[in-house]
């Protein structure tokens, strides 16, 4: 999920500040904590956003997208009003402040991360978190406990359930250790984007060869498949490989094959006798 475009723009060295989203400008004040804040309104009133947390923020994401035909389907208005709600905004100030809900679950007070941090590591939000990529039989599994029978009989996928199950997986450990549970709506949607990059790499131009279909693609796909098989390797290792050493390898595995056995030949044919079929009497005499 893309964030809401936002450019903060400090005016004082308090805890005011002033941002620009989608072309308007909302006056905040924040705590030293940056936990909650307080946004002025047409009439000059303060009125009060408080912490958006990691349940209600998943929960919001299982409301309010949907996955179809066309690709994933976003209802941002929905989104936004469930976070006004969450800090009992009142209805009058729905659509002044649905922008800044957005950004507010979204991107919060949270500066980017510099530095470099260790091979497999991600800042996201408030913390760091090292990640690795789901198994298919991980993912599998949360993808049958994620779907949700109807009253109808049909079974319809819980996007809450199956974000879950994804965070469980593929968040190793985080730093300083916490409860994913504890996390606020900008780390959690961070965080979300992280491990879906992790799962879900962009695909790579021998899949969409493969998806092809064609005789290029049976091609590759007897290739790599063979020599996956002698060497143990996975398809990317394959597909990332010098072409000339995969060419040296195939040569390699045609000179060690055995042999093929050679065809068997069919009996010589012959015209039928009569004591071919089936009812016929054969007298067979000998010499006493």
């Amino acid at each position: 999920m893309r964030e809401a475009p936002a450019s903060p723009r400090t005016e004082s060295p308090g805890a005011s500040l002033s941002i620009e989203i989608d072309g308007r400008r909302f006056h905040l004040h924040t705590d030293d904590s940056s936990r909650s804040i307080e946004v002025e309104v047409a009439t000059g009133e303060r009125v009060p956003l408080r912490r958006w947390g990691f349940e209600a923020h998943l929960r919001a994401l299982d409301s309010h997208a949907r996955l179809d035909g066309a690709g994933l389907d976003f209802d941002a208005e929905g989104f936004a009003l469930d976070v006004l709600r969450d800090s009992g905004v009142p209805e009058s100030r729905f659509t002044e402040l649905a922008p800044l809900a957005l950004w507010w679950a979204l991107c919060g007070l949270r500066e980017p991360s510099v530095g470099v941090l260790p091979e497999g590591w991600r800042q996201v939000g408030e913390v760091r978190a090292r990640l690795r990529p789901w198994t298919f039989a991980e993912r599998t599994q949360v993808l049958e406990a994620s779907l949700v029978v109807l009253a109808d009989g049909a079974r319809e996928l819980s996007l809450e359930r199956y974000l879950r199950g994804m965070l469980d997986a593929s968040v190793v450990e985080c730093a300083p250790a916490v409860a994913l549970e504890s996390l606020d709506g900008a780390t959690t949607a961070a965080l979300l984007e992280a491990v879906v990059s992790v799962n879900a790499e962009l695909a790579a131009p021998e899949d969409r060869m493969l998806e092809a279909s064609g005789k290029q693609a049976r091609v590759l796909a007897e290739v790599t498949l063979k020599l996956c098989r002698a060497l143990g390797w996975t398809p990317a290792q394959v597909w990332a490989t010098p072409a000339s050493e995969v060419d040296r390898l195939l040569t390699m595995l045609k000179l060690t094959e055995p042999p093929a056995p050679p065809p068997r030949q069919a009996p010589a044919s012959r015209a039928m006798r009569l004591s071919d079929f089936p009812d016929a009497v054969v007298i067979q005499v000998e010499d006493d």
